[in-house]
């Protein structure tokens, strides 16, 4: 089978992987129901845009892969409504949070674990240089590779950094999801990748299929879906990169 991905909105995503579906960095609140980022430049409260899919599908996934705990990646209303018998996949400095709201199969993943068929790797990243970067904290992407099916490398919210080129450069992966939006903080520091960024890993890495994700939902995102588009249109790269639409499904 292929690997099938529906992209959610923001950074949650449904990964269908050796027959399992894995959601990723669940953020399933209402319109407006969180509070906007500090410390950036407007105070519009979050998500901006509604969830185009019914909160029951939710209800049929196998597992649940946490890149980090910041609220637009693992929300309250997540942890409401999220079957807690589930394995939840995440970085070790998280696992104790993660039990404290009441998930019994917390798997924090050290480097390397095997699950279902399923290798994961993870690979920690900084969130933004310097200073901000300490107060934001490490975050963690995961490469998820199969026997079968191919691989794909969920990047999160690293930024880019020459030990992100070096894993595309080793692991080569078949498929890649991007955050990108040039997320913002009100000093000017960017936290998240940027168009530039994803333009230089589709150079780096051609035989990669990116999808580029993290647009249009949370007050401190600067980079428009149409504005990513536009860009890759002007670069020649709009077959190297796909840009989803809330709840579209890619297949590959």
């Amino acid at each position: 089978m292929p690997i099938s991905i529906q992209h959610i909105r923001h950074a949650t995503s449904i990964l269908t992987l050796n027959g399992k579906r894995i959601l990723i960095d669940p953020m399933l609140s209402g319109v407006g129901k969180i509070a906007p980022v500090p410390f950036t430049r407007n105070y519009k409260r979050n998500p901006s845009t509604p969830l185009p899919v019914s909160l029951h599908i939710f209800e049929k996934v196998d597992a649940i892969l946490l890149t980090h705990r910041h609220f637009d990646h693992w929300d309250k209303k997540a942890i409401s409504i999220l079957n807690k018998s589930i394995p939840v996949f995440c970085q070790p400095k998280d696992r104790a949070s993660v039990q404290s709201v009441g998930f019994k199969r917390v798997i924090p993943v050290n480097d390397c674990y095997e699950w279902e068929g399923i290798q994961m790797k993870r690979i920690e990243g900084p969130h933004a240089p310097g200073l901000t970067g300490k107060l934001l904290g490490l975050v963690s992407g995961f490469f998820l590779n199969t026997m079968t099916e191919g691989s794909i490398y969920i990047v999160s919210d690293c930024i880019y950094t020459p030990a992100i080129e070096e894993a595309f450069r080793e692991l080569m992966p078949d498929v890649a999801i991007l955050n990108a939006s040039e997320a913002e903080m009100i000093w000017g520091t960017v936290i998240t990748m940027t168009s530039e960024d994803i333009a230089r890993i589709a150079r780096l890495s051609p035989r990669t299929k990116l999808l580029a994700v993290h647009l249009d939902t949370i007050n401190h995102c600067k980079m428009s879906r149409n504005q990513l588009t536009k860009f890759l249109k002007e670069q020649h790269l709009e077959d190297s990169v796909w840009v989803p639409e809330d709840g579209e499904v890619i297949s590959f």
